[in-house]
């Protein structure tokens, strides 16, 4: 049998550890044995030990971000020199857990992991690279092309969750790009939608419009929020839900305020509070925060949104997907992969309140096109989003490296 030593970076319940979990659950537990490292505590942690799955938490390991999603500039800047100072310490602390677990593959799941990357490459250990955001030019590309020549040289094969994410590497025989997928079992579009509905408090709802990711710049929050009114003109019986976390709360304090406005710290989050107030006042809006029953909300909704502002892998689409819903989403890397125009879905300009919100009046105008994109959505994740096809293209690579 061999050990595999999974690293992830945060510990927070979203898009990658999820799909990190959903994989875990095809493992062959005959063939491999599975360990897992978190750089960090939380209800993603959890999460695995629940399903009984051997956890730690290394918080002496820091991770570097330089992803479409998060990197250090403008309001981050000031973290960087601590990341900097970190790097060195965090791979002698990965050679320490390397030691302890002894395995024979490290699988990293995300891009920010470049100094677990470091100290495996330098115990001989096999990487595998899952990268799963794309990364940012940020300033200079400097950082950019730093990480891109780590992950060419540190990964011994490096798995892309998108065609897109994988233009933004050097070019090497060893990617390989394997889309993220669902397990239909728990994303069932035979759950009940008018229970789903009672759950959620919905019954008197008529049309319910869905975003996942949380209060997120990146994933476009503020823009579905603007959106709102538009819609409400047409479509006043619509309740609107973001599942994910919420917006952050100002300090009650006025040097607390002051710090984190001089930091430029849940500027966004206020600026969608501000434009969300109203809304959530008369129960048009609500935020659901994190949650463990995604499978229920999307069961409860008529629409998913995905209105990234940056190319983004959309698990929620392929979620959204799998249940049979249909979808609007930006038109940039990522979702355009991942949503057949007029088909399974319609894609929109990013940072398009007013786009953003014709596209879902069209839909809700017309109820049999809502069916039949999401019958074409199911059928579409079901060719290129399987969990036994695509996580065995994984074990596949493991096998690779493995094997010889």
């Amino acid at each position: 049998m061999k050990r595999i030593l999974y690293i992830h970076h945060g510990g927070e319940l979203g898009g990658a550890p999820l799909s990190l979990l959903f994989l875990l659950e095809q493992l062959d537990r005959d063939r491999y044995d599975p360990v897992l490292l978190f750089l960090a505590d939380g209800v993603a942690v959890d999460a695995f030990r629940d399903r009984g799955y051997d956890c730690h938490v290394a918080t002496e390991i820091d991770d570097f971000s330089q992803t479409e999603l998060v990197w250090y500039g403008n309001s981050l800047l000031w973290q960087l020199p601590g990341k900097a100072m970190r790097f060195s310490p965090s791979v002698r602390a990965t050679h320490n857990y390397l030691r302890r677990f002894q395995p024979d593959l490290v699988h990293l799941n995300s891009s920010t992991l470049a100094a677990p990357a470091q100290a495996s490459y330098e115990a001989g250990i096999p990487v595998v690279w899952h990268i799963r955001e794309p990364l940012s030019q940020g300033y200079f590309g400097f950082r950019r092309h730093l990480l891109r020549r780590r992950i060419g040289r540190h990964a011994s094969r490096v798995i892309s969750i998108s065609d897109y994410d994988a233009s933004q590497l050097l070019p090497s025989d060893r990617i390989r790009v394997i889309y993220n997928f669902v397990n239909f079992s728990v994303y069932d579009r035979n759950i009940d939608a008018k229970a789903a509905r009672m759950l959620f408090d919905l019954e008197s709802v008529k049309n319910v419009v869905t975003m996942l990711g949380g209060c997120s710049k990146p994933k476009g929050t503020l823009q579905f929020v603007r959106a709102l009114q538009i819609v409400l003109n047409r479509k006043p019986d619509t309740c609107f839900l973001i599942a994910g976390p919420k917006p952050l709360m100002m300090s009650k304090t006025s040097s607390g305020k002051l710090l984190r406005r001089l930091l430029l710290i849940e500027e966004y989050d206020h600026k969608v509070m501000q434009a969300a107030a109203e809304f959530m006042c008369a129960d048009q809006l609500r935020f659901l925060g994190v949650r463990r029953d995604v499978p229920q909300i999307i069961a409860a909704t008529d629409i998913i949104v995905f209105p990234s502002t940056v190319p983004h892998f959309a698990r929620p689409i392929i979620e959204a997907s799998a249940m049979a819903k249909p979808v609007v989403a930006s038109d940039i890397g990522g979702p355009r992969e991942l949503v057949v125009p007029d088909e399974t879905g319609l894609l929109i300009p990013p940072e398009s309140p007013e786009k953003l919100a014709e596209a879902i009046i069209s839909l809700l105008d017309n109820p049999e096109l809502m069916i039949r994109m999401g019958e074409k959505g199911y059928q579409h994740a079901s060719n290129k989003f399987d969990a036994k096809v695509n996580s065995e293209r994984t074990f596949a690579v493991y096998d690779e490296l493995l094997l010889t």
